[in-house]
């Protein structure tokens, strides 16, 4: 019996050694691989509202008036008196300089009295013509009674006709004289400059005395009208029609709007840019607005009603087609859009597209269908 304890327990010692080698030998089960999760990517979204949408058209420009007239002197002459200053406003035919004029009054008096002595020169013509009439018909008589030779009839007949081309000679010393001081007199007018246009005086370039050049005296502007001036292209020129309102804006009266119109359209493009010229006037009755000022004329070409609309960045040009992502729940779906107007802004979509749908604000996205979003509504 003591014999065979040591075997039993060498027997266990073995098993419980063998048992722990087996299980630091044998390997675990293999773990299950963990489930990867998609990847979710966070996006700005809009929804597509109904609304009306106004295409429009921006020209930008200086501002310019209707009309500005350049004053200079039709006859030569020192400024005697220069009425006016920068800034000050003018009617039409108000006086605004005057010219030295004595020298022109000189010639003036000169043709007055030329044409006193043509006057003159017609009644002594007269006077001779009616001598010599009288002396004609006495002839006449004495001829026919044979009391008068042919010849003395002959110089009779001559003197008159002497008479009465003396008398018109007369006539047009006469006639001549009173051009001269018709001329006359409108040299001493011009010596007056006066106002063209009722406007403002937007340049003064000489004083009193001094003798006018190449430039004009003074400068009016009428600012009561201003026009914008602009180019447009042939696309954009077939959309605009004169009598269009435009909305104004200055750069210098930030915050205010002006109402203008579009008053005229060049009807032949320029060759070397490709524009036509478009005309835009601007009410200015108070003179608010002055000339230089930089503005910006908006007008509407069209609008509508119809169709939704989303950001402009909301469309995007996948493989020659405009999409739209549409966000379907969590997940992005391109969807084929129809556009119409654009403001600049927003863009009307006509079909692909019913209101209240969410799309991606910004389609530039790398987006494939099916990716999932978490979406921000803006």
């Amino acid at each position: 019996m003591k014999a065979s304890r040591p075997f039993v327990l060498g027997g266990a010692l073995v098993a419980a050694l063998s048992a722990a080698a087996c299980g630091g030998s044998s390997p675990e089960p293999a773990a299950q691989a963990a489930p990867v999760a998609a990847l979710v990517v966070d996006v700005a979204a809009v929804k597509a509202e109904t609304g009306t949408i106004e295409a429009t058209l921006e020209l930008s420009g200086n501002l310019a008036p209707q009309a500005r007239v350049g004053v200079k002197p039709r006859v030569p002459g020192a400024i005697e008196r220069l009425l006016v200053q920068i800034g000050m406003p003018v009617r039409e035919g108000q006086t605004i300089a005057t010219i030295d004029r004595r020298e022109i009054d000189a010639q003036a008096d000169a043709a007055t009295a030329a044409v006193a002595v043509a006057k003159a020169g017609i009644d002594a013509a007269d006077a001779g013509l009616s001598n010599a009439t009288t002396e004609l018909d006495r002839a006449k008589n004495l001829f026919e009674k044979g009391a008068l030779p042919r010849q003395r009839l002959d110089a009779a007949e001559t003197a008159s006709k002497a008479a009465a081309a003396q008398r018109e000679l007369a006539r047009a010393s006469l006639a001549q004289a009173e051009a001269a001081q018709r001329r006359a007199r409108e040299v001493q007018r011009d010596t007056i400059l006066t106002a063209p246009v009722s406007g403002h005086v937007v340049e003064r370039n000489y004083d009193p005395g001094a003798m006018p050049g190449d430039d004009p005296v003074v400068v009016i502007a009428d600012l009561r009208t201003l026009k914008l001036e602009a180019g447009v292209s042939e696309l954009e020129a077939g959309r605009l029609k004169a009598g269009m309102p435009a909305d104004v804006v200055v750069q210098a009266r930030p915050g205010e709007h002006y109402k203008g119109q579009l008053a005229a359209m060049a009807p032949e493009v320029n060759e070397r840019n490709r524009h036509f010229r478009v005309e835009i006037r601007v009410p200015n009755p108070d003179a608010v607005l002055l000339s230089g000022m930089y503005a910006t004329a908006r007008i509407v070409t069209a609008s509508d009603t119809r169709g939704v609309l989303i950001p402009r960045e909301a469309v995007t040009t996948r493989a020659g087609k405009r999409v739209a992502l549409v966000i379907q729940g969590d997940t992005v779906k391109a969807a084929e859009v129809t556009e119409g107007l654009n403001d600049g802004l927003r863009v009307q979509i006509l079909t692909g597209l019913e209101p209240g749908a969410v799309v991606v604000a910004d389609a530039r996205r790398q987006l494939a269908d099916g990716a999932k979003v978490r979406t921000s509504l803006n």
